[in-house]
């Protein structure tokens, strides 16, 4: 309820103020961050600014978690793709569970977070799960956080194969500045706590894997090896945000293979409140917009 009332707000600030007024306010009452918009200098300040006004019809193509795979193909990439087991499904009702395998996710096209893992179909309770899929059906993402590239998406559901065990999986995410990966966030051992948050632990790398712990909030040392096949993962990187400005490109390695996740343009709303101050700042200074 109160998230509906704050969104509420923002919608009624974002026509008295306008969008950037609103965007600052957001970022500070949720991350205590100062955005500047009209000269935008931090990765935060000129992230923020690409979304909200550089938004283009292929950078939502490519937040649709299925149609990017179209554009994965495209760029000769598909061996890096996840497969399906079904959908997309615009109603839970299309969903028949007797046909999907006996493991598997489901995955909104069109938001952040709206991933339901299924590890053994026979314990699934479909039920429960259908009124969770048809709330993110519900959802229009974005709108609260104001991430407008995400309305034009069509609300759906679709299945993937399970790669792994949930929270085993290591996820490689490269941030990518006009066209080179300057830095890696390793998300690893996510669980969800006794107060129902989810933690996860982050590192932060340089692209030769130099540990960059100063720049990631709590600052920690970077214990994380290597992928095995880093080296092919920053030339993914590089093929896949040659069309933007800046893109966050994630990646899996198992098994002997990199798979490719999800391209995001605008990480944590475009605050980047993991990172520190003195991070960003930096970064900025490498991001031309």
């Amino acid at each position: 309820m109160l998230k509906k009332i704050y969104a509420c707000w923002l919608k009624i600030l974002v026509v008295l103020v306008g969008i950037d007024c609103a965007k600052q306010f957001d970022a500070y009452i949720r991350f205590r961050r100062k955005l500047n918009l009209k000269n935008p200098k931090t990765l935060a300040d000129k992230v923020t600014y690409l979304f909200l006004h550089k938004s283009t019809p292929l950078m939502s193509t490519c937040t649709d978690k299925w149609e990017v795979r179209k554009y994965i193909a495209d760029k000769g990439l598909s061996d890096l793709l996840i497969p399906t087991v079904g959908g997309p499904w615009t109603s839970v009702e299309e969903i028949n569970f007797d046909a999907l395998p006996n493991e598997f996710i489901l995955k909104a096209t069109h938001g952040c977070k709206m991933n339901y893992f299924v590890p053994d179909k026979s314990k699934l309770d479909i039920p429960s799960c259908k009124r969770t899929l048809q709330k993110w059906l519900d959802t229009t993402y974005g709108t609260y956080s104001m991430e407008p590239h995400y309305k034009p998406i069509s609300h759906r559901i679709y299945a993937e194969q399970l790669l792994n065990v949930p929270g085993k999986l290591v996820d490689y995410k490269f941030h990518c500045l006009n066209g080179v990966p300057q830095f890696i966030l390793v998300c690893s051992e996510r669980h969800q706590a006794t107060n129902g948050a989810m933690q996860v632990t982050r590192e932060l790398f340089g692209p030769d894997w130099q540990s960059y712990c100063e720049g990631v909030i709590p600052a920690r040392l970077s214990t994380q090896p290597a992928p095995q096949h880093l080296k092919r993962m920053l030339e993914v990187s590089r093929i896949l945000s040659a069309d933007f400005p800046f893109v966050r490109v994630d990646l899996y390695e198992l098994n002997d293979k990199i798979y490719f996740g999800e391209l995001t343009f605008s990480p944590a709303s475009g605050i980047f409140g993991h990172f520190t101050d003195a991070f960003i700042e930096k970064m900025g200074t490498l991001l031309q917009i």
